[in-house]
C-alpha cells in the first residue's frame, strides 16, 4: 500500500513538473487587436520565434525573447494572462519542495517583462503612449513581487498580484545578480517627500525639468516642467518619472 501511495506521489510530482514562471492575469482592456496580424509579420521574424511560439489574435503571442531566449513572454489571450518562464530550466523536487535544474539565464523576468511589453507598445498591439506602458509594468512589476511574498529575488513564483505559485514551482537561475539592467533603476538623488495627502516635495530635481506623473494604469495624471514647488496629485498611488528615473508616490 505504501508503495502505491509513493508511486501515485511521484507520478503527481511529475505531472505538475514546470519551469520557474510567473502570471498576471489581465483582461487585455489595454490590446488593440486590430493591429496583431501587422505585428505579428514583424514578431514572427524574431531570430527566437521558433517551435512552440505563436502570434494570433484569438490564442495568444507567445515567443522566446531576443534579449535573453532562456526567457518566453506571452499575452496568454485564451486564459486572460501574460506568462513569463524560464525555458531552458525546470523545477525538480518532491512534494515538500523543488529546486532549480537547467541552464541560467542573463536577464530577470522583470527586465524582460518591461522589454518585451514596451516592443508590444511600439508594435501598437498596446495601445499605451511609452511612459504610461512604462509606469503601468512597473506597477505591476511591484505587485507581483509582494505576490511571491519575497521568496524569490525577482518576480518569479508570482501568481497573480496577490498570490504566489504552489510549491510545485521555484525561482529561476540568473548567471548573476548584476546583470539587472538600469532600466529598473529608482534613482536615489531625486527623492519624493510626502507632505500631506496628494502633496508631495521632490529633492534632487532641477528646475525646468520635466516631471511626468501617472497612476498604476499607465493613466497620466499630470505632467509639468518642474519649478521648485511642491508637486499636487490625486490622492492615489502613483508614479512619477524624472529624467528616465522613477518615483514610487505614496
Amino acid at each position: 500500500m505504501k508503495k502505491i501511495l509513493f508511486l501515485g506521489i511521484l507520478l503527481i510530482d511529475l505531472a505538475l513538473a514546470t519551469p520557474p514562471e510567473t502570471k498576471y492575469f489581465s483582461n487585455f482592456e489595454f490590446v488593440n487587436y486590430e493591429n496583431i496580424p501587422k505585428a505579428c509579420e514583424t514578431i514572427m521574424q524574431l531570430p527566437t520565434f521558433d517551435d512552440g511560439a505563436n502570434c494570433d489574435n484569438d490564442f495568444s503571442i507567445y515567443y522566446r525573447s531576443p534579449l535573453d531566449s532562456t526567457v518566453s513572454f506571452g499575452f496568454m489571450f485564451y486564459e486572460n494572462s501574460i506568462w513569463i518562464n524560464r525555458n531552458t530550466q525546470v523545477c525538480e523536487g518532491d512534494a515538500f519542495g523543488h529546486v532549480t535544474v537547467g541552464q541560467s539565464g542573463t536577464l530577470q523576468f522583470s527586465e524582460v517583462f518591461l522589454a518585451e511589453f514596451l516592443r508590444l507598445q511600439e508594435l501598437g498591439v498596446v495601445d499605451m503612449e511609452k511612459d504610461s506602458a512604462e509606469a503601468f509594468v512597473l506597477s505591476v512589476i511591484d505587485s507581483l513581487k509582494v505576490g511571491n511574498k519575497g521568496y524569490c529575488d525577482d518576480i518569479d513564483k508570482a501568481y497573480g498580484i496577490y498570490t504566489m505559485l504552489p510549491n510545485y514551482s521555484c525561482c529561476s537561475l540568473v548567471e548573476s545578480p548584476s546583470v539587472i539592467s538600469n532600466i529598473l533603476k529608482i534613482s536615489r538623488d531625486i527623492r519624493a517627500e510626502k507632505v500631506s495627502a496628494g502633496k508631495f516635495r521632490l529633492s534632487g530635481v532641477p528646475l525646468g525639468m520635466e516631471v511626468s506623473v501617472f497612476d498604476l494604469n499607465g493613466k497620466l495624471l499630470l505632467r509639468k516642467n518642474f519649478d521648485g514647488g511642491f508637486l499636487e496629485i490625486p490622492n492615489v498611488p502613483a508614479i512619477a518619472r524624472v529624467h528616465g528615473n522613477w518615483l514610487w508616490m505614496k
